[in-house]
């Protein structure tokens, strides 16, 4: 691995946050995002469904959006939710929503004999009709966690079949097709996300959950295409052309970085290759630069943004969290401990009290842009979470209230080695 980066070790100030993070306020706040997650859950009014979004407006109202999330990280949410809170309902929850995603197979997991090439993509949460690579690409690596807690291998056969269609789209350049659509074919065979790079992580834990070769084959194409896609200051662009893996843009989306770093650290684990802690490093690096000149982590920055990122760009997001504190882990940096831990406080702080009304109560509140009066052109309408409502407050995201409890679960760990008041 390469040699630890000091650049910012000057302003690493953990030693002051470290006094104020104490280990009854991550579990109340983990029994917060519990409290979101089973509102979610109602709110999606279908047995075995969640919501992704909800909308907070001025009036107390909650508009609840998407009950076909598809995500695989609750998933884990509820596992992990169920072990640190001892609550076993949570693992019952876990199995029921993924259980649901199986069964239903025009609204979870594709699974028509029709159309064999797309078995076990989910449905898109925008309810468009399209199945996404990128949302497979991540559920055998939460269904492994659900075998391992249940037994039931089915979880682990669906794995497999999902790990044959993404193989079968892997192109020359160890790049995954991104979607499907069952009028048209596969889709967006000329640009994708930095985020679909998730095909490391998957192709690691299924190599290590079967053994087949042909998995380590399709790791070892993805981590080359990953590695020559980060820039010379660790960063990666937002989009790609899947056919050489050359970069389409200057934007750089924040948010990515928490998928890279999740990615990072599955296949880690999996596989132990020191590229990818050096990869999460470089990449970490370029993050902790812009968190110290902002002090916080913008969902986009760059230039040549598209309009729905527009419509959200300069919001706070605190969704690296976790990677961070595994880099601080496998590195010993302190830096990234710092940062992890501002950004930990940051999200603590705008979530919402228990004592609130079902809906408001866990609700890591992210705030709607002043900038804008109206929705602009170019925003697709089925993304409803980013029209522009003047009613509208604040919304909260299921993917950052998983990553929250991933990341609080790391703190809770650090208790106990001397990081972390036990007070």
């Amino acid at each position: 691995m390469r040699e630890v980066n000091q650049r910012f070790s000057k302003l690493d100030t953990s030693s002051k946050v470290l006094k104020l993070v104490k280990r009854d306020m991550v579990l109340d706040s983990l029994r917060g995002a519990s409290a979101w997650l089973d509102a979610a859950v109602d709110g999606a009014g279908v047995v075995g469904k969640c919501c992704r979004n909800a909308l907070y407006h001025e009036d107390g109202r909650v508009t609840w959006l998407y009950p076909n999330s598809n995500t695989a990280e609750s998933i884990s949410a509820w596992l992990k939710l169920g072990e640190l809170l001892g609550d076993p309902t949570k693992v019952d929850q876990a199995k029921l929503y993924a259980d649901t995603m199986l069964d239903d197979t025009v609204r979870g997991l594709w699974n028509d004999p029709a159309a064999p090439e797309a078995f076990g993509l989910p449905w898109y949460w925008t309810d468009g009709g399209t199945y996404s690579s990128i949302y497979a690409m991540r559920i055998p690596i939460y269904l492994s966690q659900l075998y391992q807690a249940t037994g039931c291998d089915r979880y682990l056969s669906v794995s497999d079949g999902i790990g044959e269609t993404l193989l079968n789209r892997m192109l020359d350049s160890g790049i995954v097709s991104a979607a499907w659509d069952p009028k048209t074919g596969w889709m967006h065979e000329v640009r994708v996300g930095a985020r679909v790079m998730y095909s490391v992580a998957t192709f690691a834990k299924l190599w290590q959950m079967t053994g087949k070769e042909k998995y380590r084959v399709g790791y070892d194409k993805s981590v080359a295409a990953l590695l020559r896609m980060q820039n010379e200051d660790g960063s990666f662009y937002q989009q790609y052309d899947p056919r050489t893996g050359e970069a389409l843009d200057t934007s750089i989306k924040f948010h990515f970085v928490a998928y890279l770093l999740n990615i990072l650290q599955c296949a880690y684990e999996a596989m132990g290759d020191t590229r990818l802690v050096d990869c999460g490093a470089r990449l970490a690096d370029h993050l902790c630069g812009t968190f110290y000149y902002r002090h916080t982590v913008p969902y986009c920055g760059g230039t040549g943004l598209e309009a729905p990122d527009q419509m959200e760009a300069d919001g706070s997001i605190q969704d690296s969290c976790n990677g961070l504190l595994w880099l601080f882990e496998v590195t010993g940096t302190s830096v990234y401990r710092d940062v992890a831990l501002k950004l930990w406080m940051e999200l603590w702080m705008h979530q919402i009290p228990q004592d609130n009304e079902a809906g408001w109560a866990g609700a890591i509140m992210r705030g709607v842009t002043p900038s804008y009066t109206e929705t602009l052109a170019g925003v697709p309408s089925n993304r409803k979470h980013l029209h522009f409502d003047p009613t509208v407050v604040a919304r909260c995201d299921i993917w950052f209230v998983a990553n929250h409890v991933f990341a609080s679960e790391r703190l809770l760990q650090l208790i106990g080695k001397d990081c972390i008041s036990e007070a």
